[in-house]
């Protein structure tokens, strides 16, 4: 699946903008220090009022933006369209959860997810980490021992967030194709592991492409391999980066760091207001 994930259809960013608790502000340029909270994206799967009771209570104290899906096909509509650090599923419709578990595990934009197994007993914790859940709990939810195992998960979840955040920026990329012409693209976002494009209607999915690139107030004139993960008639796609080299994922960590820093305050700025 897609790193770089596809546009969401308009019913789907409808009912995104509906679940969410907050929005995702443009970032803007600055050097100030990271704001010490760091709010994460997690997608909770259960359709038990308690549950979610529960455990929005408690990811709440942690500043995590939580996003409830009741069904499994909605949630996994969710994760097709949407970038989350963590998902939270429960177990009380087993088969469907674990079915879940390993669609995202096959996502590329979910691989490296944080994932929160809600159990109904401890015999479902072999097949719950098979299928690729980090943590488990067990209900019924101890308060004590969801908050510990939610402290533990929190750094990973951070990790997930600066590794995989989009960054929109519209600069030139030059794009070359095999024997074709180089010609002139221009990007929507990038990350650590990938770039959104448009105006780039000759490519198709599973192209390997070399991508010639300088970020913005830098002079990092970047030279990357891409494949092509997804792409539509009107000239989009987006890409995931198969080689970079070393000095150029240093430049680009680097460069992202700084303007994850004014996405999160004015994220922080927005929570406040």
């Amino acid at each position: 699946m897609s790193d770089i994930l596809a546009p969401a259809t308009g019913s789907d960013k409808d009912k995104e903008t509906a679940g969410s608790k907050t929005a995702d502000p443009k970032p803007t340029e600055s050097k100030k220090g990271l704001t010490p909270t760091i709010g994460v994206r997690v997608l909770l799967v259960s359709g038990d009022i308690q549950t979610i009771d529960t455990l929005c209570e408690s990811m709440g104290k942690m500043s995590m933006h939580v996003d409830v899906c009741s069904d499994f096909a909605s949630a996994a509509r969710k994760l097709c369209h949407s970038k989350f650090e963590a998902l939270v599923v429960d177990f009380k419709e087993r088969a469907e959860a674990l079915d879940l578990l390993k669609k995202l595990r096959q996502m590329t934009s979910h691989k490296a997810s944080v994932v929160l197994a809600v159990l109904n007993c401890n015999e479902e914790m072999p097949s719950a980490f098979r299928a690729g859940a980090s943590f488990v709990l067990v209900k019924p939810l101890s308060p004590a021992v969801l908050m510990r195992t939610l402290r533990v998960s929190y750094p990973l979840m951070v990790n997930e967030k600066r590794r995989s955040f989009r960054c929109p920026v519209q600069m030139p990329v030059y794009v070359s194709l095999g024997a074709q012409p180089e010609f002139m693209a221009t990007s929507v976002n990038i990350s650590e592991i990938g770039i959104a494009l448009t105006k780039s209607p000759a490519l198709q999915v599973g192209d390997r492409v070399t991508l010639r690139l300088m970020l913005p107030h830098t002079q990092a004139d970047a030279k990357i391999t891409a494949e092509v993960c997804w792409c539509d008639p009107a000239g989009s796609s987006g890409m995931e980066f198969v080689q970079v080299p070393a000095a150029v994922q240093e430049q680009l960590v680097a460069w992202l760091a700084a303007r994850l820093e004014d996405y999160l305050r004015e994220e922080n700025a927005a929570l406040r207001g």
